[in-house]
């Protein structure tokens, strides 16, 4: 849409009524344009940004690991963590104030056991006790990015220069702290009892097959993790 203004000749303008006449033909045109888009385009937008699909190729560092015997993985936990980490900020030895960077996303902990290690079956009577290999994580604990949600606060007059470099420092912090928890006796706590029923589950099956379990009257299985 061309917008033109035009001065018959003859007619002489103050300088500064041409002016004004041009920054209306102007801001005519701009309004023009703008309604014109909002017409076309319901979510028109006087700015707008539009990303495109995320492309990946083959990666360029490639590992293959094998793990002896295979892993039995025994439980998993979904827990939406949150971290925080304060900086704190000095001019000339001074304290000048401080920052907190929060983080929060969802990571799911799974835990697993060898299987090439010996596994330990005592009979008694018609018990039949299983001491496994000990229960560990799988490392590194997964994590939703697409709901990691991030924000900071503490003094306002830092803020605006240092929240982004706050934000990247406690995020590369995050997969050791993940890989602790993962490790912690409260969150292996919280995964035994799943961990123990697949784990009495899978010995079934096999166990069935054995002359023992076939004599016992009513078998029963009791497991125990070694760690």
């Amino acid at each position: 849409m061309a917008c033109k203004l035009r001065i018959t000749e003859g007619i002489s303008l103050h300088p500064r009524r041409k002016g004004l006449l041009v920054t209306v033909a102007v801001a005519l045109c701009v309004g023009a344009v703008l309604t014109l888009g909002y017409m076309k385009r319901g979510d028109f937008a006087f700015w707008s940004r539009e990303g495109g699909e995320v492309h990946s190729g083959m990666g360029t560092e490639i590992m293959f690991m094998r793990t002896p015997g295979g892993l039995l993985e025994v439980s998993s936990l979904r827990v939406t963590e949150q971290f925080d980490k304060r900086f704190v900020y000095e001019l000339l030895g001074l304290e000048i104030g401080e920052t907190v960077a929060h983080a929060r996303v969802p990571a799911t902990y799974r835990y697993q056991i060898e299987l090439a290690p010996l596994w330990k079956i005592e009979r008694t009577d018609d018990v039949f006790r299983v001491v496994t290999p000990p229960v560990k994580p799988s490392l590194p604990v997964a994590v939703d990015l697409a709901r990691l949600e991030q924000d900071e606060g503490g003094t306002w007059l830092l803020l605006p220069f240092n929240a982004d470099e706050d934000r990247e420092a406690l995020l590369r912090e995050i997969t050791g702290n993940l890989a602790q928890k993962a490790a912690s006796p409260a969150y292996l706590a919280l995964q035994r009892d799943d961990a123990r029923k697949t784990v009495t589950e899978f010995v079934q099956k096999w166990l069935v097959t054995q002359e023992p379990w076939k004599s016992a009257k009513q078998p029963r299985i009791e497991v125990e993790f070694s760690n």
